[in-house]
């Protein structure tokens, strides 16, 4: 969906808002996964995707034709460049953050699937020679199954 601006000092004005919106959108997601509300992270959903899908197509096709924004003032030019900066350190900070999350959910994942392995850990038996045997790894039939590729 790209914006259906009048002419360059509508499509700024626009695109500024839409800016705005997402800052503001990604903040609150940013607030909420500090408080462990992970489930509030779904909340805008379509709204975040609908202005994040028209601010990457106006964004693209002002750089592929900066004359878009040919009878904006200057003023709106630096305010919309000074929006998508920050904007885009926010977004910085929120997949930093998600990444974070990410690391420690998958370790945590990883610890409890090498303590279910351990725990399950055959006994050792003899073998044909009457000497003991050490037992074979149980992790693939620990009862969890995980991907450890990252």
């Amino acid at each position: 969906m790209a914006i259906a601006a009048h002419d360059g000092a509508d499509r700024a004005d626009q695109l500024i808002a839409i800016t705005q919106r997402l800052s503001t959108l990604i903040s609150e997601e940013i607030v909420a996964h500090q408080e462990n509300r992970l489930d509030a992270t779904s909340q805008d959903w379509a709204e975040k995707e609908k202005l994040a899908h028209a601010y990457r197509i106006e964004i693209a096709n002002i750089r592929a034709n900066p004359t878009l924004l040919a009878e904006a003032s200057q003023a709106q030019k630096e305010e919309l460049k000074n929006t998508v900066e920050a904007f885009r350190e926010l977004s910085e900070r929120h997949a930093n953050a998600l990444l974070a999350s990410k690391e420690v959910t998958e370790g945590l994942v990883r610890a409890l699937t090498e303590e279910v392995a351990t725990s399950r850990a055959a006994p050792a038996g003899y073998g044909r020679a009457g000497t003991v045997a050490q037992p074979k790894s149980s992790a693939a039939h620990s009862g969890i199954a995980t991907n450890l590729k990252v």
